[in-house]
């Protein structure tokens, strides 16, 4: 059975249920890891850099990864069903760097986060608060598939939009009328990024959020989710940023990446099992 077809027949009891199926994610995520030779590889290469160079750490890091990932599917089939209001209540503990005043000043705000934890549950839910939360997110194939993951991304509260030039229109859109933006700032997956350094290493890193931020003069805020246990978690809400506006664009929106890469550097290598990038993250977004 197909993943469209999966979230269509299963999903609808899934997300009724998740308190029976998140062990039953953590079993999957355990057997693939053991069943794919490909993405185990591909996980400990990930988390080596994270781990000083411990391969034995680096593997359980990514078992626990390729576990969080099975998770993350459990938490897209409960997002019809649940009342995002009070979800911050209910399951989410703050940890605040200077971030929290960001959610209620007003202006454009851009949450620029990454694939740990589970950023569009937990950052969506922290945008409960009166202004309209889009998101840009990765557009998927089939174009089926897609419409159906954007469907249920959408189904909580928030409008979800594939990285195109529909979704471009409406981030700029909600920028200009002071609403709340989010994207991953983790994943060059247009190939147009700019290389910075992330835990020692040159890599390529998106661009679009900063160039969004610094066109409208809007607030980056560095957020970071870690999953607890089932559907609970950790937001780390990091000191506001700002993209500077010179003569020299370029420069000015790489500073600002490589600052918010120091920040996700500290994140990542503090719970490294938490990142869920199921591709060679240092051979595929290398640079330099």
């Amino acid at each position: 059975m197909n993943t469209l077809w999966a979230l269509r027949l299963a999903g609808p009891i899934v997300g009724r249920l998740p308190g029976l199926f998140y062990p039953v994610a953590a079993f999957a995520g355990w057997l693939a890891w053991w069943l794919k030779p490909r993405a185990r590889e591909n996980l400990t290469r990930n988390m080596l850099p994270l781990c000083d160079g411990d391969l034995r750490r680096a593997r359980r890091e990514g078992l626990n990864a390729y576990q969080n990932v099975a998770r993350y599917w459990v938490d897209l089939t409960t997002l019809p069903h649940r009342d995002l209001s009070r979800f911050e209540q209910d399951h989410i503990t703050v940890v605040d760097h200077g971030g929290r005043a960001a959610l209620e000043a007003p202006g454009g705000l851009v949450f620029v986060s990454a694939h740990i934890g589970n950023g569009e549950l937990a950052i969506q839910a922290m945008t409960m608060r009166g202004r309209k939360f889009v998101a840009l997110v990765e557009p998927l194939k089939p174009e089926s598939l897609s419409d159906k993951m954007l469907q249920l991304r959408s189904s909580a509260g928030g409008c979800f939009y594939a990285a195109d030039f529909k979704g471009l229109r409406a981030a700029i859109e909600a920028l200009k009328q002071g609403d709340m933006l989010g994207m991953m700032g983790d994943r060059d997956i247009q190939g147009t990024g700019l290389c910075v350094t992330l835990c020692g290493r040159d890599v390529r890193l998106p661009r679009g959020p900063w160039e969004l931020a610094r066109r409208e003069g809007a607030t980056v805020l560095p957020a970071f989710s870690n999953r607890t246990w089932t559907d609970r978690f950790v937001v780390y809400l990091e000191a506001p940023l700002k993209v500077d506006c010179t003569d020299d664009a370029e420069g000015d929106i790489r500073r600002a990446m490589q600052e918010w890469a120091g920040i996700f550097e500290r994140r990542l290598k503090a719970n490294p099992g938490q990142w869920g990038v199921l591709e060679d993250f240092w051979k595929v977004h290398g640079c330099g």
